[in-house]
């Protein structure tokens, strides 16, 4: 089952309905308002799509209420739970390890992967960077995060 179904089926476990191709008139790339979840029609890839549509339905478990304004100290703090929550679900940290032992090199390669998109890979990764600093130990290797994500193992 790709990433993409995988969330479908989430959203619809959990009674959420999901629209897609919606002509927002703002620069969203999702929404949700009640039981269901907008995608926008400029989301083009699946990978876009799910990485969307995974941040929505994580927002309907964490958030509460209105969090679109981020100069709200409160709504911003809940959009850094559900964007760290997201990077768990989306692109943890194992399985970037994980696929790095497998031989691939390149993010656009482990992007597809995981079956998200470059762009989300790499916040990931800038928020593993914030979170842990420039390495941290996955299953007794060392990831290393910058200046790019390698095992150190793999440089011996």
């Amino acid at each position: 089952m790709e990433q993409y179904e995988y969330w479908l089926q989430v959203a619809e476990d959990i009674r959420l309905h999901v629209v897609e191709n919606l002509p927002f008139e703002s620069r969203a790339k999702g929404l949700i308002c009640g039981n269901c979840i907008g995608l926008s029609q400029s989301l083009k890839t699946t990978a876009e799509k799910t990485c969307v549509l995974a941040e929505e339905i994580i927002h309907s478990r964490i958030n509460v209420g209105d969090i679109l304004d981020q100069r709200n100290i409160s709504s911003a703090k809940q959009e850094h739970i559900t964007r760290k929550a997201l990077r768990n679900e989306l692109a943890n940290l194992r399985s970037i390890a994980s696929l790095l032992k497998q031989g691939y090199r390149q993010s656009y390669e482990i992007a597809e992967k995981l079956g998200v998109t470059e762009e989300f890979l790499h916040a990931a990764i800038s928020g593993y960077q914030q979170q842990y600093g420039s390495y941290v130990t996955i299953d007794g290797d060392t990831l290393l995060l910058e200046p790019t994500v390698v095992l150190l193992s793999q440089l011996q």
